[in-house]
């Protein structure tokens, strides 16, 4: 199946969602709209690549309002570098240290912010990791455990920490990746389990746990079971089905959270550790990450999808894979 089958949405109809004129908006130096509302912003992951991109352009693409960036190292150079970068602009963003495996720290600055502002309109989870898949079963147990940490149960801690503190119109957005698509998992019945729009969060995380349990090094049978080898192929797929089932969740709570939207995107920038094809640098890709950040209010359409590094929707559920249609490997 070609890529543009897999894609839903053209990029008009996307741009006329993120243009809606419900926001006032004025010409920028750099080509797209900067927005008048103030908006309270939180991306983590955020010290390097397409995470402190994204910081960037959210500032600059928005007149006034606050960026919280995070990073699980030490933040002191790195705040002092992005307000130095950021010229005028420097009092909208701050550094501060959250790891997302740590409920603790994560409620601590989701107070911070909220005591200081009283809501949040902007929740980009970047916080991820990756190791090139190793076949030493004791090591790449241990790569599946600490990638299943940080790129699906660290962003579910992170939302489930802010979703009580969100604005009624606020926008999520998860990273996923090109590694991400369903048809990267070898077994169909896993695949019909994954891609059920249907699934609930307790079977998604019963299928993670599946996982993890068929790459200890007792079992180690995981390829038997039906799983690839890639832990981080199977964390961006439980991503996407993560970013479907919250979307629905949020819908059923009815008016508190209606006007809430959450998608996933694939920036398309070039990661350190993977080989992939990409055209794309990190302040390229952040503007993918930032236009769905910024959907304007209301926005019916896309919620609770998987959007390309084009603005284009993808079908992460169905047909082959984008990552063999567009030469991306791990």
């Amino acid at each position: 199946m070609s890529l543009s089958s897999l894609r839903l949405v053209s990029q008009a109809s996307f741009r006329q969602c993120l243009l809606a004129p419900s926001i006032l908006l004025v010409s920028s130096r750099r080509g797209f709209k900067e927005v008048q509302e103030k908006k309270v912003a939180v991306v983590t992951g955020a010290s390097r690549g397409v995470g402190y991109a994204t910081a960037k352009e959210l500032c600059n693409r928005l007149s006034s309002g606050h960026v919280y960036c995070t990073s699980r190292g030490a933040t002191d150079h790195l705040d002092t570098i992005i307000k130095q970068e950021m010229g005028q602009k420097a009092p909208m963003v701050e550094f501060h240290h959250m790891e997302v495996t740590d409920i603790t720290s994560i409620i601590g600055l989701r107070n911070k912010i909220f005591n200081k502002h009283g809501q949040i309109d902007i929740l980009i989870n970047n916080a991820g990791m990756y190791f090139p898949p190793c076949d030493d079963p004791t090591e790449h147990f241990c790569q599946v455990e600490k990638t299943l940490q940080i790129n699906y149960w660290g962003l579910k801690n992170v939302c489930n920490a802010f979703l009580p503190m969100l604005s009624n119109t606020a926008r999520i957005v998860n990273m996923s990746s090109h590694l991400g698509h369903l048809s990267l998992i070898p077994d169909k019945d896993i695949r019909r389990e994954l891609g059920d729009p249907q699934l609930t969060e307790q079977q998604l995380d019963s299928l993670v746990l599946q996982y993890k349990n068929h790459c200890t090094a007792f079992h180690d049978d995981f390829r038997a079971a039906g799983w690839p080898r890639c832990a981080y192929t199977v964390s961006k797929v439980a991503v996407n089905a993560y970013t479907r089932i919250l979307q629905r969740q949020l819908e059923k709570r009815g008016d508190e959270y209606e006007g809430v939207v959450v998608n996933s995107v694939h920036p398309g920038s070039h990661h350190s550790k993977i080989s992939q094809d990409s055209p794309l640098t990190a302040a390229e890709a952040a503007k993918s990450v930032v236009n769905t950040a910024l959907l304007a209010h209301p926005c019916q359409h896309p919620r609770g999808k998987f959007i390309w590094h084009d603005l284009k929707i993808v079908n992460w559920d169905k047909g082959t894979s984008l990552a063999v249609g567009i030469g991306m490997s791990a």
